[in-house]
């Protein structure tokens, strides 16, 4: 029994090892994904895939990542490419799988999660033109964000800016206008990174709103407080740190962010001064454009550099899951199985145990029979006792034998054979033989001799369990313990220590 549990606290130390096998100690995170996934979206979709099959992130964490992924990526054709469709199916399968999370218990009871869908709907339907869509999903973000509390209070203010663009696009201007400029009045001089990336996206949508009826004048403004606050971000960032989901996490993302941010400003100033004619000012503006952009061709060859580095590790790391979650399997499909023999051994052992000590109550009741018996059966007649045996059939002088060889125990005499009848009777071997031959149950004397020995050896182990198995065998008359153990299991089924076994 000792065995066995040995056994199975063997298996479920392996499973629990199998099972504990450093998932989390991999890139594939739903943060490493999201990191990348504006200018890497095949890389993020792989992290996801491989993050769900490690545990990090569960289905419907994967389903909003990817949703994310599809409709807000800036690699657009890349994206479309790998879903192998036309422009923009990318949008079509982030709306759909958006929709679909919508009915989720999951999402609807967790305001962030619930956020971060109407945030990936409001944006898809706005690059379709679905501005009802855009205006509808807007305001449903805005009321989720409010829920949640002043930590989103920011994220509100953001999509405030959105209303306010779909309602001027969709004729409502004053009131579109009025709204945008009461977020960029509250947003205007806030000092944290999240309340900035609100103000510049507030600001981008006037702009945009402004340039629609050719009031370039009144870009210019918008265009330099952008660039102020960049500046002003960029020679201190500690300042603006937050620890919001939008803040960049290295200083080379936070320069590509300003960078990028900083040169759509001056693409605004730039197309400004085109339009007022002002063309000296568009070529002091345009040269600024170039700069920037010197400066973001020679980041694109090291971001490529450092993309292709991420994919080769990416890969690397992917493998070394995959050979982890094999091995993993393996290991448990060996425990197991160890576990289902070790079961099976051990349910042969209590069955052959169970029937051991059945069988073991048999031959003891057996023997204890034979014993009662001869108590009870009357001592040989002066008849059998006579010294003339030519009198007695063969039944008789088996009988006696039988009787004499029993009760003075000749038996455990290891010696003893049928020469020792011979000189004790005078009798013939022929004689002898054919008493046991013609009149007794036992067809020969050797068969006789060892049946007394073995029923001695039974009352042996039985009533002294101190005596080892070498000195029952003496004790019994075997010469050798070969011939013992052959002769007991031969005769009872099972071996001297099966039988000793079931007194355990």
């Amino acid at each position: 029994m000792k065995r066995i549990t040995y056994i199975l606290l063997f298996v479920f130390s392996v499973v629990m090892t199998a099972r504990a096998a450093n998932a989390n100690d991999t890139i594939h995170t739903l943060r490493a994904a999201m990191d990348i996934y504006g200018y890497q979206p095949k890389q993020a979709l792989q992290i996801i895939d491989s993050a769900l099959i490690v545990g990090n992130i569960d289905e419907v964490q994967a389903e909003q990542c990817q949703a994310r992924i599809y409709g807000m990526t800036l690699m657009r054709e890349q994206m479309d490419s790998l879903l192998g469709g036309p422009t923009d199916i990318r949008l079509d399968s982030a709306q759909a799988i958006a929709m679909r999370l919508l009915t989720n218990n999951t999402i609807k009871t967790s305001l962030t999660r619930l956020r971060d869908v109407y945030e990936i709907l409001a944006y898809t339907e706005r690059m379709q033109n679905d501005t009802m869509g855009w205006l509808y999903r807007s305001r449903q973000l805005v009321d989720v964000c409010r829920q949640i509390g002043p930590e989103a209070e920011t994220d509100a203010l953001r999509t405030e800016a959105e209303i306010g663009a779909a309602l001027y696009a969709m004729g409502h201007e004053e009131e579109g206008m009025a709204k945008v400029d009461s977020v960029l009045a509250l947003l205007n001089d806030k000092c944290r990174f999240n309340e900035l990336d609100a103000f510049i996206v507030a600001s981008r949508r006037k702009i945009t709103m402004l340039g629609s009826h050719d009031r370039y004048a009144e870009t210019l403004p918008l265009a330099r407080r952008i660039i102020e606050r960049l500046d002003d971000y960029e020679s201190d960032p500690e300042r603006y740190h937050d620890n919001s989901h939008r803040e960049p996490k290295t200083d080379q993302k936070r320069a590509d962010y300003i960078r990028f941010y900083r040169n759509q400003a001056q693409n605004y100033i730039t197309a400004a001064y085109a339009s007022l004619g002002e063309h000296g000012n568009m070529l002091t503006a345009f040269r600024q454009i170039e700069i920037g952009v010197r400066d973001a061709t020679a980041r694109e060859h090291i971001a490529r550099y450092n993309a292709l580095q991420q994919q080769m590790e990416t890969e690397r790391q992917r493998e070394a899951t995959h050979r982890a979650e094999t091995s993993r399997r393996v290991i448990l499909i060996i425990s197991l199985l160890i576990l289902l023999f070790a079961i099976n051994v051990f349910v042969q052992w209590r069955k052959t145990k169970k029937q051991n000590r059945i069988l073991a109550q048999q031959i003891t009741e057996a023997v204890e029979y034979k014993d009662k018996y001869r108590e009870l059966k009357p001592t040989s007649n002066s008849k059998l006792q006579a010294s003339n045996f030519s009198e007695l059939s063969d039944a008789e002088l088996s009988a006696y034998l039988h009787d004499l060889i029993e009760n003075e125990k000749l038996y455990l005499n290891p010696m003893f054979e049928r020469q020792t009848l011979i000189d004790i009777t005078g009798l013939s071997k022929e004689r002898i033989g054919a008493a046991f031959s013609q009149g007794s149950e036992y067809e020969r004397l050797t068969t006789l001799v060892r049946e007394l020995r073995l029923s001695h050896a039974v009352r042996l182990m039985n009533e002294h369990p101190e005596m080892s198995l070498e000195q029952v065998c003496t004790a019994s008359g075997f010469s050798n313990t070969v011939s013992f153990y052959r002769s007991f299991k031969t005769k009872f089924g099972m071996t001297p220590s099966e039988f000793r076994g079931t007194k355990n």
